[in-house]
């Protein structure tokens, strides 16, 4: 601690020892900083404060765009930043100021040359909103902070107006191109629709290809079932027809229709005869003056008659034949078999042929469908492909006729930047800061004193070491 003490008291003396010196460049350096600067030119400024509209319509955004215009916070930096180095060209500079002069606003001859604008004029983009602040400092010869601000008003005026007329020419060159694109999708639309209904009208629509194709399936279907039970009938004859021939071949034409039973009439003529003969030997036996020998003659006949009678049957038995009905059923069925199978055959053959041009008309339906599906189905996707292009042509077109519209209803924000601050002339000068000079004038000053203190001090000690 006391040689802390011993150090602050060197200080104070050394302090004390310089202080002519150390006020005396202190007072030089802030005399010469304020006669120097009340001889530097006042320097006014003057800013105005506009505001980038964005468009209310919603553009497609790619992926960078959209990320970037996330990051900042819905407004396009870049639009931004384009606009504000737009200010400081020398195009811009000289529009400015030759419009000044057609207005007869301001001493014009007293503003500086363009590259001298060109490196005071400041455009700055305020971080975290949409606003533009456009400055810049003139000096009092140079018309002061009337000119600056009517010059910073007329910049932004002329960049309303440039970027209306910008706007305007390329709305009217999107809604010309867009006119240009609705009439030939247009004439596409019409063309696929005029290929659509050819189609159609050749191959028929789904709505026609589905009905065919249910009604050729329940046809071929039916006419299978109609080919079977025509073969099975016509095979079912066939087999009757060859059973009947069959059946023909082991049948007798004629058949036992009646059996009778009589006496023999060779028996009963001989009965007859030998009763006759019977009866006259009777007769002749009680007659008288007939011989023995005749009786004897009748007696032998009698007993030759029952030999003969005897010998020969007593009943004979009567046979009746005719055509057998079996074998006329037969014959019958085999005259009606053929004209049957015939149409059976007839009926078989029909059916196979209607059976096979179903099925030709099927497996070219079969055939047709997915190729025409997939043709339909192109056409279709082309049609509503071409109709989304329209339909976002038609979304463009709007917007661009709304963003023409609100432009005429707000003149204010012409080109989509609305000047919210007017620059108005400030006495207040910005340049020379007169506590700025005299602080640092002052401190300056304070530095150079000490250093020369410090210098003179470091002279001195080597002669006064010397002389001791």
């Amino acid at each position: 601690m006391p040689q802390q003490g011993e150090h602050l008291r060197d200080y104070l003396k050394f302090a004390r020892k310089y202080s002519f010196v150390i006020c005396l460049s202190t007072l030089l350096v802030l005399g010469t900083s304020l006669v120097i600067s009340l001889r530097i030119p006042k320097t006014y400024s003057a800013s105005t404060l506009m505001q980038l509209i964005q468009p209310n319509t919603t553009p497609s955004f790619s992926s960078n765009n959209l990320f970037q215009s996330v990051l900042s916070g819905g407004v396009d930096r870049r639009e931004m930043a384009t606009i504000s180095e737009r200010f400081s060209t020398e195009s811009m500079l000289n529009t400015a100021v030759e419009n000044l002069e057609d207005n007869e606003l301001g001493d014009v001859q007293h503003l500086p040359s363009v590259g001298n604008l060109k490196r005071r004029l400041k455009a700055q983009i305020r971080p975290e909103s949409d606003y533009i602040e456009l400055k810049i400092e003139l000096t009092e010869a140079e018309g002061g902070e009337r000119n600056a601000a009517l010059l910073v008003n007329q910049l932004a005026r002329d960049m309303q107006k440039l970027r209306s007329e910008n706007e305007k020419t390329r709305l009217a060159r999107r809604q010309s191109f867009l006119e240009q694109k609705r009439e030939e999708i247009d004439a596409k639309i019409a063309k696929l629709i005029d290929e659509t209904l050819t189609f159609i009208r050749k191959n028929r629509s789904p709505e026609t290809w589905y009905p065919m194709l249910a009604s050729l399936l329940e046809q071929h279907g039916n006419l299978q079932e109609r080919l079977g039970m025509a073969e099975q009938a016509l095979h079912t004859a066939g087999r009757r027809l060859d059973h009947f021939e069959s059946q023909l071949k082991n049948l007798p034409e004629q058949t036992q229709i009646s059996e009778t039973q009589n006496h023999n009439p060779l028996w009963l003529y001989l009965r007859e005869k030998s009763i006759d003969l019977e009866s006259q030997r009777t007769g002749d036996a009680e007659k008288a003056g007939k011989s023995s020998h005749e009786i004897s003659g009748l007696n032998a006949q009698i007993d030759e008659l029952r030999k003969q009678s005897e010998s020969t049957q007593k009943t004979t038995t009567t046979t009746t034949y005719g055509t057998s009905a079996h074998y006329t059923y037969i014959q019958n069925q085999l005259i009606e078999l053929p004209p049957i199978i015939e149409g059976h055959e007839n009926e078989v053959s029909q059916l196979r042929k209607e059976l096979q041009a179903v099925n030709e008309e099927l497996e070219k339906l079969l055939n047709q469908i997915p190729e025409n599906q997939h043709t339909l189905t192109q056409l279709r996707t082309k049609i509503e492909l071409i109709s989304t292009i329209k339909e976002e042509i038609e979304k463009r077109y709007l917007e661009s006729e709304m963003i023409e519209a609100e432009s005429d209803v707000n003149p204010s924000q012409k080109g989509g930047i609305e000047i919210v601050d007017i620059a108005v002339p400030r006495k207040i000068p910005v340049s020379p800061q007169f506590k700025l000079i005299v602080i640092l004038s002052g401190v300056v000053g304070l530095c150079l004193g000490i250093a020369l203190a410090l210098f003179i001090e470091f002279v001195r000690s080597p002669t006064d070491s010397i002389h001791s």
